[in-house]
């Protein structure tokens, strides 16, 4: 691979500096736990009251991480494609002229928001168009291209995947991920290592590691719902239960955390091996 980039990170966290950030965002991005680490991070932005915003320890900061500021609010998903409806975003518009409870601004997340019908997405408009000096407008997809062009008119769009130069490292860096996934169901520990040893590079371990927490996730959806988008998904979620699921997708974020902090590459795929050996479970 000759080099990767995110430019719309970089823009967002340029804009999040300076202070610019735009009343209405779409965050474009294929990766739940990027998606939902972005949104905590802008929303804590938005309401901080400490000095370098955001502070995460002040009041308004800690009530993001945990969920219950009373100015932020996530839009309900209804139906089987769980979307935002058009009632829904009535009751958002109306509501978004009533004035903050204790932050500067009120905060809407739009979740799904490239699976809004035409008729949701055009009663968003004239709010977006000529909003109330203290709001902002969050919206979540996986694809930008799928909103109306009269909502992409009036957004920053912010591009959050990391974009390689060449097209086969992303591929590569699932099916690596796939491979590794494949064989957490092996019960003897070196097929585990041997599959992790092929995270050679810092450049992409993170992407990789993005990749095992999404088919973990799917596989802990598939025990709920019997449905997994490939085989390797149904395995792991027939052979782990929930717990181990989740200690496994918790690992995983560990993983990611030593990946920032630089730790040896070298011994990287050792620690996660023993690491994810020790925490599966056969149910």
């Amino acid at each position: 691979m000759s080099g990767y980039e995110n430019s719309g990170r970089q823009q967002l966290e340029k804009d999040l500096q300076s202070g610019k950030l735009p009343h209405a965002v779409v965050l474009e991005s294929q990766k739940d736990l990027t998606m939902k680490e972005t949104v905590n991070m802008i929303c804590q932005w938005a309401v901080c009251r400490g000095e370098n915003r955001p502070c995460h320890k002040c009041s308004a900061c800690v009530k993001v991480e945990n969920n219950n500021h009373p100015d932020i609010y996530t839009a309900k998903l209804s139906g089987k494609l769980e979307v935002v409806n058009v009632e829904e975003v009535r009751t958002i518009c109306a509501d978004a002229y009533i004035r903050p409870n204790e932050a500067d601004r009120k905060i809407y997340i739009l979740p799904n928001a490239d699976k809004m019908q035409i008729q949701a997405q055009n009663a968003l408009l004239k709010v977006i168009e000529e909003p109330p000096q203290h709001i902002l407008f969050i919206f979540c997809c996986g694809s930008a291209k799928k909103l109306l062009a009269t909502i992409l008119s009036r957004v920053a769009v912010y591009s959050l995947d990391y974009t390689y130069d060449d097209d086969r490292s992303v591929q590569q860096a699932y099916e690596t991920a796939l491979y590794i996934a494949e064989h957490l169901t092996d019960t003897k520990g070196y097929p585990l290592l041997c599959a992790l040893g092929k995270i050679d590079s810092r450049v992409t371990a993170k992407e990789i590691i993005e990749n095992l927490m999404e088919i973990i996730g799917n596989a802990m959806r598939y025990r709920v719902t019997g449905k997994a988008e490939n085989p390797v998904e149904r395995s792991l979620g027939e052979y782990m239960d929930m717990m181990a699921l989740s200690q496994i997708a918790e690992t995983l974020h560990t993983a990611s955390d030593k990946l920032d902090s630089n730790i040896n590459m070298n011994l990287f795929g050792a620690w996660l091996c023993a690491e994810l050996r020790r925490r599966k479970q056969k149910t």
